[in-house]
């Protein structure tokens, strides 16, 4: 049922009477605290000021990202950052407009220019339009392609959960900047969790060293010569914090609960959503293939080799719909897709892509709540794995210089990251020892160095032989 314009009036005013109150649990914490800005705050806050400068191609922001990664939390730090500038502010849950009011982002701005007494192609100041979860309008693309044409003096940040969702029209593409806001790493979760700030510069530093060297001996000492701000970075961070951070701390909305079954609970129910709203927009799939998405990418956190085959069967489901279903998914951002090597162009092989999971905790999820039938080291192994791609993922997405492969051989590397022609071979695990899997991977692609990742390791280790450095976990999270 279609909303009023009484009800439409009413339900302005409140957002605008109610913004301070709603923003707060995103802003600060239970003591009253700031929380820190995300990372990714800086760069928006770069776009904002210079809209304000005049610079008016800069006016459209659109943040993508996985659900539950902070995309409203930074919205409303935004706004916080801002709301005492000469302006109108309007920030909107279309989630809310479309199932709760009944109404559309069009019907909105109508009212809203009947509330100020002008239309928006004759403000007397620039109207702030901050919108979250824009996908739930069906027609918030032409929407908000219209308000952008119709005034200049309009500042968008809109939000929406699955980037092939808010990257559908190449008008919009022409208009609007992306931006993609990724799971926590490991420093913004201290920093959020702990109030302890990353070390200026160590990350990119620590990044440079990793995929710029030249051989493993001299990454291996240009490495060495970052122990002391490792190490001083590490003062006063405890086991218990890594552990928080691989099991669910990579999703911002964990951080501030402590019960473990609260925080499993609420994972779940962000899956479910993704699975239950995101994924049926992407996609024109049954109710029955949806209900049992849940159940498949249980069974994906529990085997060792995924095989399309093998699911298909188990779930009485053909392989193409399977498959279908994988790509919706890595759609969502829930699993990220890591092909195998030699795979050109990701065109199709005989050999199956590795999927892993977005987030550690999707995984850690599965295994609290259900629990798995693979070793207790495996299982350690995978989320480690996860955690590991999560980061490469990062570093490699929308880089035409960065790719990530595996070797799909029996015993191959993990990962094999090519930066600029070079390669290099990472394998993780919970104490690596040998350089055998390295080895093995490297002489057949050709390697500038090796990396292997040991959670249990503590201290830098280089190999001549295997042209290999050893990197503890730790150091590696820092980057």
């Amino acid at each position: 049922m279609s909303a009023n314009k009484e009800q439409i009036k009413e339900y302005i005013n409140e957002q605008i009477a109610q913004v301070d109150f709603r923003g707060r649990a995103y802003i600060f914490d239970a003591q009253n605290k700031k929380y820190p800005n995300r990372n990714i705050f800086v760069k928006l806050q770069s776009y904002l000021d210079q809209f304000l400068t005049g610079k008016r191609s800069y006016r459209w922001i659109a943040l993508t990202g996985l659900r539950g990664a902070g995309k409203t939390t930074v919205m409303h730090q935004l706004h916080y950052a801002n709301k005492n500038i000469d302006g109108y502010f309007l920030i909107l849950s279309v989630d809310e407009i479309t199932q709760t009011l009944g109404s559309n982002i069009n019907e909105v701005i109508n009212v809203f220019e009947e509330i100020i007494g002008r239309p928006i192609t004759n403000l007397d100041k620039p109207l702030f339009l901050f919108l979250d979860e824009v996908q739930y309008d069906e027609k918030w693309g032409i929407t908000l392609k219209t308000i952008y044409d119709r005034s200049h003096n309009v500042f968008i940040f809109a939000t929406g959960s699955a980037a092939a969702l808010i990257n559908n029209d190449s008008d919009i593409a022409r208009r609007a900047i992306y931006e993609k806001i990724y799971p926590l790493s490991f420093t913004e979760f201290i920093k959020i969790k702990k109030h302890k700030s990353e070390i200026n510069g160590l990350s990119q530093k620590l990044e440079k060293i990793i995929f710029n060297g030249t051989s493993a001996q001299k990454t291996f000492n240009d490495f060495k010569k970052q122990e002391r701000k490792i190490n001083q970075y590490y003062y006063g961070i405890s086991r218990l914090d890594f552990e928080n951070y691989l099991f669910y701390g990579s999703l911002p909305f964990m951080i501030a609960l402590e019960n473990e079954a609260l925080v499993y609970n609420q994972i779940n129910k962000s899956l479910e959503r993704v699975i239950n709203k995101d994924i049926p927009q992407m996609r024109r799939f049954s109710s029955e293939i949806i209900s049992r998405i849940s159940a498949i990418l249980y069974a994906v956190a529990d085997m060792d080799v995924l095989n399309f085959t093998t699911l298909a069967e188990k779930f009485g489901i053909s392989r193409l719909k399977i498959a279908e279903i994988f790509s919706a998914l890595e759609q969502a951002e829930i699993l990220h897709r890591v092909y195998p090597h030699g795979s050109h162009f990701k065109q199709v092989t005989q050999k199956a892509s590795k999927y892993l999971f977005s987030s550690p905790a999707f995984r850690a999820m599965y295994y609290k709540t259900i629990g798995n039938v693979i070793t207790e080291q495996n299982a350690r192994g995978k989320l480690l794995e996860d955690l590991v791609g999560m980061y490469l993922y990062r570093l490699c997405d929308k880089k035409p210089t960065f790719s990530l492969t595996y070797d799909s051989a029996k015993n191959g590397a993990d990962f094999i990251v090519n930066f600029k022609g070079k390669k290099i071979v990472i394998e993780v695990g919970v104490n690596k020892k040998e350089y055998k899997q390295v080895i093995q991977t490297s002489k057949k692609v050709k390697t500038a160095y090796n990396i292997i990742l040991s959670e249990q390791t503590k201290t830098l280790e280089y190999n001549k032989e295997a042209n290999a450095l050893k990197i503890p976990l730790n150091y590696f999270l820092l980057m």
